[in-house]
């Protein structure tokens, strides 16, 4: 059976493989972009309102459907951190695209404060002060705000005085209606999230400290601490929901979303007036709930995940979910859209695992057909004059176009993918997304680019062996000469101090496996031989392409599997 594996097929099989990953990951974000239902919030004139995605759903007073507001209409992109109405009805909100990038998560990720100015990039970003009716927006302060990432807001209504948890900045900030700074942004916080006035003092859920702090909300020692509540009791603890985000009065006691590491998954704590530990809700499994709004005599809970917005006694006994014609709407559109997301991302696992079943059952089969291969009487006794005499290896010209012709068929493959790929993103009649694809296709584009820079990185070296002095013709063409105990090889490649040449892969061999194995191996008594981890050291050491590649290559991983681990 012949087990040599074409090098235009392992190539196309890389290449698929980095395509179906690239696939899973990013159909798998998208899906995950059609959530349910987040922040809610009561306006000044008793309505309650949803928000999902990019909409805002508002209900009356007693928690009946009234409209669906579309925020893309306010020139909202994407809606980020939080929102809350002024005195008349305006609504305080952050307009633009996402702006975070990968930087921006990552430290999100190792908790590091975000050191960037909170200057809007653009002019119709940041902070906007909207009328939901007539659409019109004006920007919140002179100069515009833009905290580009995580925030909470409260607005006092007897004032219009504003009150921002800059979360990733671990501040608190208080302005005017207009956007004017009332007082020094507060410190001393871990990732601050809701905050409201109540009884004269300022609540916040100060959450990667594990707590609720009661603050002055005055403007001359704005957010000087008055104590702190631990709100994470033992049983918390125990489902590693420790990381309190939302909160809410409810009658005497208090109720607190306390999530998990990921910010997610949490579960719903009741305390009493003085912040002793009553109970924790009881919800599914799968719940994850984010907002906590008291509305009547019921209380209102968001959750994510299920796309309901639960209902809730005061006592904490389930009720019915919110009935909402306007958020069923949205919702039935997210499903379908989620699904399509959820189908592609499977299309990408399968690939993967496909490929690789196809070359575990590809290993076993050569593992049962494998015969003996007799040894060479050469390779065992090789004549005392063929010892002595001048050797000259160069690599095998079959070889080099069989393989350059694999790479340019590689190559022309790689090119033909990207037509399917628009074509499949105009299915989804959602174009603009191919962007998102940049980079995956950038990175195949450059494994190919790699490939062929490292395969005829092979083609002009040479090897020379003339009785105890081994020479290399490199890579560059540079030539280098040494004893034979200088040298180091395995069954790769073959080095001399100062110079290394690729003997190629068993499946993939630049110089023909006879020559190596009859006519230089054997000569090679005095040389070292070294494992591939320390032939692979050698060849970074030497910046040989191969070794270059390889690095890169790691990087390229380890980079690929951090933004998987953020996002």
């Amino acid at each position: 059976m012949n087990s040599e594996v074409h090098p235009a097929v392992a190539a196309l099989v890389m290449i698929v493989t980095v395509i179906a990953i690239a696939l899973w990951a990013w159909s798998s974000d998208i899906a995950k972009g059609f959530g349910g239902p987040a922040e809610l919030s009561t306006g000044p004139h008793g309505h309650n309102f949803v928000q999902i995605q990019n909409y805002l759903v508002e209900h009356d007073t007693e928690g009946a459907y009234l409209r669906t507001h579309e925020l893309g209409s306010m020139g909202v992109e994407l809606f980020l951190g939080g929102y809350a109405f002024f005195s008349n009805g305006d609504i305080l909100l952050r307009r633009g695209p996402d702006a975070r990038t990968f930087f921006d998560n990552f430290r999100a990720y190792k908790r590091e404060a975000n050191l960037t100015p909170i200057v809007p990039d653009e002019p119709e970003s940041g902070l906007f002060r909207c009328k939901l009716e007539s659409l019109e927006c004006v920007r919140f302060g002179e100069e515009g705000i833009d905290f580009k990432a995580a925030f909470s807001v409260f607005i006092d209504w007897q004032t219009d005085d504003v009150y921002i948890s800059d979360t990733t900045r671990h501040l608190l900030r208080k302005y005017s209606s207009t956007g004017i700074e009332l007082a020094s942004p507060a410190s001393g916080f871990q990732f601050p999230n809701q905050l409201m006035l109540r009884d004269g003092h300022l609540l916040v859920a100060d959450t990667n400290n594990h707590v609720i702090h009661r603050l002055d909300p005055g403007s001359a020692r704005f957010a000087e601490r008055i104590d702190s509540k631990d709100v994470v009791p033992l049983d918390a603890k125990t489902y590693r929901q420790t990381w309190p985000s939302h909160f809410a009065p409810v009658g005497e006691n208090w109720w607190v979303n306390n999530m998990q590491n990921a910010m997610n998954d949490g579960g719903i704590y009741v305390f009493d007036r003085d912040w002793q530990y009553i109970q924790r809700l009881e919800l599914p499994t799968d719940a994850d709930p984010i907002s906590i709004l008291p509305v009547q005599d019921v209380v209102w809970v968001s959750d994510w995940n299920n796309d309901v917005v639960r209902r809730f006694t005061s006592a904490g006994e389930p009720l019915a979910n919110l009935d909402s014609p306007g958020l069923e709407a949205i919702l039935i559109l997210s499903r379908e859209e989620r699904f399509r997301y959820t189908i592609l991302s499977y299309v990408g696992f399968a690939a993967v695992a496909v490929m690789l079943l196809g070359l575990m059952v590809r290993a076993f089969a050569q593992s049962m057909n494998k015969t003996p291969v007799p040894r060479s009487a050469k390779a065992d006794s090789v004549n005392p004059s063929v010892k002595s005499a001048p050797l000259h290896l160069e690599p095998d010209e079959k070889t080099r176009k069989r393989m350059d012709r694999a790479v340019r068929i590689v190559g022309a493959l790689s090119l033909l993918l990207v037509a399917p790929l628009i074509y499949l993103f105009q299915l989804l009649d959602k174009p603009d997304m191919f962007v998102q694809l940049i980079i995956p296709l950038a990175g195949m584009f450059a494994i190919v680019i790699l490939i062929a820079w490292t395969n005829n990185a092979s083609w002009g070296t040479a090897i020379s062996l003339d009785g105890n002095t081994l020479t290399l013709r490199d890579h560059t063409g540079r030539l280098s000469s040494c004893p034979i105990r200088q040298v180091r090889y395995d069954d790769t490649a073959i080095a001399t101090p100062d110079a290394v040449v690729i003997l190629g892969r068993p499946k993939s061999r630049v110089y023909l496996l006879a020559d190596i194995k009859e006519r230089l191996l054997p000569r090679l008594g005095d040389a070292q031989k070294v494992g591939a981890i320390e032939m692979l050291k050698i060849q970074i050491e030497l910046r040989h392409p191969q070794g270059i590649v390889t690095v890169l290559a790691i990087i390229g991983i380890l980079v690929f599997a951090t933004v998987e681990m953020i996002s």
